[in-house]
């Protein structure tokens, strides 16, 4: 029955027109601007919106996001079919690339009028339940909140955007690792010098596959070329996670982990699967031990909204902490496996991983 009820809420909140996206270039001139990368293997609809289907070409976008005026750090606000850009994230325009060179010769005009050291760019994995929309929103919003320099870049993979599309969207992550992979290769060979690779929840399971394919074929790329990975509340299977790392000849660095004990998602995840646990929220980090992993425990905040399934997102105060800590993207990219220590907490150390349990401003 308790299950019942979870999947019963889940489906009363999902009823809107979740692929609606207008474009409205008034918004320009209202909200704060981000300018923000897409790829995606979506199929693009008859009326340009991009739906559930999955496409087997990547295809790239350039939009410019409007964040509205005196909004909570930590929020987003989608108006869906009818946005109003004065409380509303909206897409405000739109440019398609022709090509994989086009949208690399966009990226290399953008490097062109920064230092070399600022030739950075932040690459987004959404999990399951998300739009188009989504997550183009979702990377605006972590860049404004958290100020990220260099480029922001989404892969908007064809999750069905229904809290009962679980089985669609594990599914859909497995199909999606080809177009992950061309479009990390695409950045990278766009002459990014710092490569960082974020993925939320089920999107964690998705770049780990995409990673692990790559370093088949590939051996020492991921390494060599990502500037550091981060896990956002992964959905994923931990003896998974054992064998996704084992191909590595080396993970890339930072590697680090974001965990909750409050993750009600997660929770509801493992009991699906008659299992005590998922990646994303590890009791005992210490069967990791011989992995140069941190992992940042933050079960201490809450998001308020989501189940504390995306706390690092959403939780104003932790958002505050990681702004004014060593700047997430510089900091991680830089190589400093303890950048994440700089946050208040507990550390422990375990042979090569570190664990670090945070803390809110002011607590022990």
């Amino acid at each position: 029955m308790r299950w019942l009820l979870i999947f019963m809420t889940f489906s009363l909140v999902a009823c809107s027109n979740r692929t609606a996206a207008p474009i409205l270039p008034s918004a320009l001139s209202i909200g704060t601007n981000r300018t923000v990368f897409v790829g995606t293997t979506r199929v693009e609809e008859i009326d340009g919106t991009f739906g559930i289907r999955r496409s087997p070409h990547l295809q790239l976008l350039e939009l410019d996001i409007s964040i509205p005026p005196n909004r909570d750090a930590g929020t987003i606000s989608d108006g869906q079919d009818k946005p109003n850009p004065q409380k509303d994230f909206v897409i405000a325009a739109r440019e398609d690339f022709g090509s994989l060179a086009s949208f690399q010769q966009r990226l290399r005009q953008l490097f062109l009028r920064t230092a070399s050291v600022k030739r950075e760019v932040t690459v987004f994995v959404h999990g399951y339940n998300n739009s188009f929309a989504d997550a183009a929103f979702r990377i605006a919003q972590l860049s404004e909140d958290l100020n990220l320099s260099g480029a922001a870049v989404t892969y908007a993979w064809p999750s069905r955007g229904h809290p009962l599309g679980y089985e669609y969207d594990s599914d859909s992550a497995l199909f999606a690792r080809d177009g992950l992979q061309k479009l990390l290769e695409a950045v990278h060979s766009s002459g990014a010098n710092r490569i960082v690779v974020v993925a939320h929840s089920m999107g964690s399971h998705l770049l780990m596959e995409s990673m692990r394919q790559i370093e088949l074929s590939k051996p020492g790329w991921t390494s060599q070329n990502l500037s550091g990975v981060i896990l956002f509340s992964p959905d994923v299977n931990a003896d998974v996670f054992r064998s996704q790392t084992s191909v590595f000849k080396k993970l890339p660095e930072p590697f680090v982990i974001f965990s909750s004990q409050s993750d009600r998602f997660l929770q509801l995840s493992a009991g699906l699967r008659w299992e005590k646990e998922r990646l994303g929220s590890l009791k005992d980090v210490s069967k990791f031990a011989d992995l140069p992993i941190d992992f940042v425990d933050v079960s201490a905040f809450t998001d308020g909204v989501n189940g504390n399934h995306f706390i690092a997102g959403n939780s104003a105060s932790l958002l505050a902490l990681l702004k004014s800590a060593a700047r997430l993207d510089e900091s991680f990219v830089a190589g400093n496996t303890s950048s994440a220590i700089g946050l208040p907490g507990r550390r422990r150390i375990l042979r090569n991983a570190t664990e670090l349990v945070v803390v809110p401003s002011g607590g022990r």
